[in-house]
């Protein structure tokens, strides 16, 4: 049996997956769209903060490499480092004037700069100026500074990344430098500028990337940062070194994962003048923190368009299905057999076509209801009198048979008592044309008809009427128990040795009234009594097993009372047969 499913239920069930169908996968591609466009931005942002960092840095760096180039263009100074070549020859007192004041202009135009050192000839010429100090005897090694080139030309500008300048006593210095000389074995002298930390602290922590993103400068000999971030987020600085300066390309990005398990992401970019590497290094997580929050917000989108869907659905389907809901109960009250239906304040459209034309078809309905019961009432009237006026001629008959045997064999007394029991027999059968009568009456009826049939029998049997005082007064069709009396006494009685009882019992049972007419003749077999109750349960008796008298007697108990009323034979223990009527109990 297939599952009902009402109208509303089938229309948020189709439309409820088709909008959550829809919605997610519009917020799974809008997320996808939006968090591809947040990682592009991000990355972007990230490039430009590194371009802006490397073009400052180069802009600054530029201007100290032109200083340390240009030394050689001065005629000054090429005239001082002349004069230091030959012993015999003094510096003079304005030599040591115009150095100074040399090193005085890069301190007013460089406020990055920390100090600068001029060392010339094994220290005849040895400037080094600090603060607006100046020192005019330094001890350095020429040769740890050359050992750093990354050329046999000591005309190479060098770079050292952060580091502490020991022999001069200046920590955390940028310096760079350049040599004076043949080669690395035969060197003369060195021109070096310390750039102070601060100003790439400044300049690298003024970048805002993350909460523990920050911007490196990365080289060769080092590692420069300065911001702190969290323990998890720290990145070795051998392997930064070793994934940067390894590096295909001068330009890019990097995915590794630190000692923590962390995914950082490092997008870099080289100096041309040096070739350190300036690098932004930020936490996946931290540079897609915005991704996440994109998705959150639309998901708890997603989740309310889905909310504000199913509750739009079942708005939509309440009102598209009110309608048919109330004419669905329409219909059902007919369907319980409810014709007094009126269909009002119907809507002006299909639903209301379909409820006028219920409406119109109960009612033409109802009329053709009122005729069929009309006519089938007219019908059983018809019915019962036919088989009543088969009863009365079958029964008369008879008993004026008898009337006649009796007279013959000049029985006058007994003969017209038999007709004065006859005519209160027929009295109650008229009984003013009612066709059912109290059961009081019934029995007296029967006890009429007793006496005809004993008058006529004698001795040959004798009777007993038993009947509960409650059921007297519940009616019964009238001649029931007459046909059934007769059918004892002529063939219950006719083989039967000795003298015959008839018992009339009658009692209340299961809210039915029983009524019992049995006899001690010889009975029937079993086969006998199931095939007279198949044909009393069949509605023409095609076997001519029943008698005129008993089918009609179980016909007009049917046609009253229904079908499941009405007679059943069964053996008696003791011998002989029970006819059982059962009709209804009303009180």
């Amino acid at each position: 049996m297939p599952v009902f499913r009402s109208l509303k239920s089938t229309i948020i069930w189709l439309f409820i997956p088709i909008i959550i169908v829809f919605v997610l996968v519009t917020g799974t591609i809008s997320f996808i769209l939006a968090s591809q466009q947040l990682k592009e931005n991000s990355i972007t942002n990230l490039n430009d903060t590194i371009a802006q960092t490397k073009s400052l840095l180069s802009d600054k760096l530029t201007a100290f490499i032109a200083e340390l180039i240009g030394l050689e263009n001065k005629s000054e100074w090429i005239s001082i480092m002349n004069k230091t070549d030959d012993p015999g020859v003094p510096l003079d007192p304005e030599d040591y004037i115009f150095m100074n004041k040399a090193l005085d202009s890069y301190f007013e135009r460089y406020s990055m700069l920390d100090s600068v050192l001029f060392y010339y000839n094994a220290g005849r010429v040895s400037l080094f100026k600090q603060n607006n100090s100046l020192i005019s005897t330094v001890n350095i090694s020429l040769d740890d500074y050359s050992r750093k080139l990354d050329s046999d030309r000591l005309s190479v500008i060098k770079w050292l990344n952060i580091h502490d300048e020991t022999g001069l006593s200046t920590p955390q210095v940028i310096s760079v430098y350049r040599m004076f000389g043949i080669d690395r074995s035969e060197t003369k002298g060195i021109f070096m500028m310390n750039l102070k930390s601060r100003f790439f602290s400044d300049l690298l922590n003024n970048a805002k990337i993350s909460k523990n993103g920050y911007l490196c400068i990365v080289s060769d000999d080092g590692v420069m940062s300065f911001k702190h971030v969290e323990e998890k987020y720290d990145i070795d600085e051998a392997v930064l070194q070793k994934e940067l300066m390894t590096a295909d390309k001068p330009s890019g990005q990097i995915n590794i994962k630190n000692k923590y398990g962390e995914k950082m992401l490092i997008v870099y970019d080289t100096l041309s003048l040096n070739k350190w590497k300036v690098a932004a290094i930020v936490p996946e997580g931290e540079l897609f923190n915005k991704v996440n929050s994109i998705g959150l917000v639309i998901i708890t989108v997603m989740l309310l368009v889905i909310i504000f869907a199913v509750v739009v659905s079942n708005i939509v389907a309440h009102i598209i299905t009110k309608p048919l809901i109330k004419l669905t109960q329409t219909v059902n009250r007919i369907d319980d057999g409810n014709l007094a239906i009126e269909c009002n304040a119907v809507p002006s459209n299909e639903i209301g076509v379909l409820s006028r034309g219920i409406q119109d078809m109960t009612l033409r309905i109802r009329n053709l209801l009122t005729e069929v019961k009309e006519e089938q009432e007219k019908k059983r009237s018809a019915e019962l009198a036919v088989l009543q006026s088969q009863i009365k001629p079958h029964f008369l008959y008879n008993t004026l048979f008898s009337i006649k045997q009796l007279c013959e064999m000049e029985e006058n007394k007994d003969a017209a008592e038999m007709v004065t029991a006859l005519s209160n027999f027929y009295r109650i059968s008229i009984n003013k044309g009612n066709e059912v009568i109290p059961i009081s009456l019934e029995i007296e009826h029967i006890r009429n008809y007793l006496y005809i049939q004993q008058m006529r029998y004698g001795e040959d049997f004798i009777y007993e009427i038993d009947i509960d005082p409650e059921i007297m007064n519940c009616h019964i069709v009238k001649l029931t128990l007459q046909p059934l009396v007769e059918n004892a006494i002529y063939h219950g009685m006719k083989q039967k040795r000795g003298q015959g009882l008839i018992r009339i019992r009658g009692q209340l049972a299961n809210q039915e009234v029983r009524l019992y007419v049995e006899d001690n003749g010889n009975g029937m077999s079993d086969e006998e009594v199931k095939a007279i109750n198949q044909s009393l349960r069949e509605e023409e008796d095609s076997g001519n097993v029943l008698g005129f008298g008993i089918g009609n007697v179980n016909k007009r108990l049917q046609l009253n009372y229904g079908a499941c009323y009405g007679l059943v034979y069964e053996n008696r223990i003791s011998g002989g047969i029970i006819a059982m009527i059962r009709i209804p109990f009303y009180g």
